[in-house]
């Protein structure tokens, strides 16, 4: 819509008055469809969406105040989105009206629908991503013993931080381009979408830089000691050569969503997926490739999701297609991709910082403990493997509602929004709390699935109750913080997310070994165990404060909404008359 565009200098309007009445047909058409007619160039269909206004005045009085209701953005200031520029809609086939019926229909149709359509392939597809992790470690168990699961315990801050550039961009992206979508401004969100695939190559190409020059020295800060130290090596020297595989596969999957096909995206998913299930059985147990057969199916599975996601984008008939046009790297679109997207990033850095802590923390305290340092970090792999297994169901949730409140928050139908959000932190408590209940009724089931020693499997069971002990309110922390990235309010998911993984989580860390012992009776290695449950806590509550405080200030923005309709309703009834 043009709504929001300013109108043209008052000097240019006397040569166009001659064809006047062109554009005011052109306009009436654009009113009753939705769309532009169909134009030979953008530039008549601009002309009739600049006679739009004047059009307006002289329609029927019930249509007006239809349109008034259906779309009130003509009248009033943009929300705070970053307003880049105004798309200029221009002519459509008939494929392409229905891939735009898949979009429109989140501002349209049932929320809880919606949510389930939309949450229920990201829950399968990180679920079965996330059992992938639990089979690697196995595979990897199996193969090479405790010291790979070492090994890939202290190459996993290196890999957070790779998921993290993807999430700046995908995640960041991702909303900025379903807000422009509610808002009527494809060709911004194509746009968006050009941009965020060029950001993610130029990402992937720094992060093969850095990992030729400082790979060995992040992964000794990372805890690895010089037995473990080869086998990450060997593991992650194969990762970071098909990062950027990785960055279109994760980051580019996310748009896919948002076009309105969430079985498409969880389809990108389930073959990566597959793949690498199928790949580390051949190349670790069959072929012997200890940690590098382990990472090259890995990667190999990366370039099967990158393939299935580009395509979808690359089609003919693509609802949001990736044109050249859209690859210009534009500044104000990139710093607002960016922007949006700290928030999901800083989390994802937040893990890498505190699971570098964290390792460096189980070398010194195990080593003075029966366990021993390399058993430390062993039993900790088997706890964020099964932890992951267990949060991931509520992360789909929050991948599924990002694209339906994004939307709405863009078209201003925030009902629909909170509706969204109230459905989702319900569904994620709902799938979350049977998991929980695996976990604390059968911990010794997990701790021998991944052939650790048997001196090992006491320790492991009682951590990973301690450490999932508050798993079924997880859904409120992590749902609520990304509404605020959803409704593209960057600071305060930012916030949200630096005191849940910075500003509360690694000052416990630091400071359990000394205070939890005395206080439960534990060892210090066991206060490393517990000290994510009572952070999980903290952050919560911080949470709820900020979704109350929203809460209010949305309904301000409603009774806004309820004036503005009320007003331009007033205005065209006064033109009628």
């Amino acid at each position: 819509m043009k709504g929001t565009e300013p109108r043209q200098d008052r000097a240019q309007d006397a040569p166009r008055a001659a064809q006047g009445n062109n554009k005011d047909a052109n306009a009436r058409q654009t009113l009753a469809t939705g769309q532009a007619p169909q134009a030979a160039t953008e530039g008549q269909a601009q002309d009739a969406l600049e006679a739009m206004s004047d059009a307006t005045l002289s329609a029927p009085s019930g249509r007006e105040q239809q349109i008034a209701a259906e779309k009130p953005f003509e009248h009033r200031p943009a929300l705070d989105t970053g307003d880049l520029e105004v798309a200029v809609p221009v002519e459509r086939t008939e494929n392409q009206r229905a891939g735009d019926a898949k979009i429109t229909r989140m501002g349209t149709d049932s929320t809880l629908k919606l949510l389930l359509e939309f949450s229920v392939p990201a829950v399968v597809g990180v679920l079965v991503q996330t059992l992938y992790n639990v089979i690697d470690a196995m595979y990897v168990g199996a193969a090479v013993g405790a010291d790979g699961l070492a090994a890939t315990t202290v190459a996993n801050p290196a890999m957070t931080f790779m998921v993290a550039i993807a999430m700046l961009v995908g995640v960041g992206g991702n909303a900025l381009a379903a807000i422009k979508l509610g808002e009527r401004k494809k060709r911004v969100a194509e746009r968006v979408l050009g941009n965020s695939f060029v950001l993610l190559l130029v990402a992937g190409v720094i992060v093969w830089i850095v990992g030729l020059v400082a790979l060995d020295p992040i992964l000794r800060a990372s805890g690895a000691d010089d037995v473990v130290l080869p086998h990450a090596h060997a593991f992650m020297i194969v990762i970071v050569a098909g990062c950027p595989l990785q960055f279109i596969a994760f980051g580019m999957n996310n748009f896919i969503r948002t076009a309105g096909h969430p079985n498409r995206a969880l389809g990108s998913m389930l073959i990566g997926t597959g793949a690498n299930v199928v790949l580390g059985y051949l190349f670790v147990m069959v072929l012997d490739g200890g940690m590098t057969g382990a990472a090259l199916a890995t990667v190999c599975s990366w370039a099967l999701s990158a393939a299935f996601v580009m395509q979808f984008f690359l089609a003919r008939k693509s609802p949001m297609p990736l044109r050249r046009v859209s690859l210009g790297i534009k500044a104000k679109v990139a710093l607002r991709i960016c922007a949006l997207g700290v928030a999901p990033a800083v989390m994802e850095l937040g893990f890498a910082v505190s699971n570098m802590i964290m390792n460096n923390l189980l070398m010194s305290f195990g080593a003075h403990d029966a366990l021993g340092s390399d058993g430390a970090l062993a039993v900790m792999r088997v706890l964020s493997a099964v932890g992951l297994f267990t949060i991931m169901p509520s992360m789909g949730i929050a991948m599924g509602a990002q694209p339906i409140i994004g939307y709405n928050y863009g078209a201003r139908n925030f009902g629909r929004m909170k509706r969204t959000l109230g459905q989702a932190i319900v569904l994620g408590v709902a799938i979350t709390t049977p998991l929980w209940l695996s976990v604390l009724f059968l911990p010794d089931m997990y701790s021998h699935m991944f052939s650790l020693p048997a001196e090992y499997l006491d320790i492991t069971a009682w951590a990973l109750v301690a450490y999932l002990v508050f798993i079924p309110i997880i859904p409120v922390s992590l749902i609520g913080s990304n509404y605020f990235d959803a409704t593209g309010q960057a600071f305060k998911a930012t916030v949200l997310t630096l005191t849940r993984q910075i500003l509360f989580f690694i000052p416990l860390l630091l400071s359990a070994p000394y205070i939890l012992p005395g206080l439960f009776g534990i060892t210090p290695l066991q206060s490393l165990f517990l000290a994510p449950s009572i952070s999980d806590i903290t952050s919560i509550l911080v949470v709820l404060t900020f979704l109350a405080f929203e809460w209010r200030r949305l309904r301000k923005l409603e009774l806004g909404e309820q004036r503005a309709v009320a007003q331009q309703v007033g205005e065209l009834e006064t033109g009628e008359r």
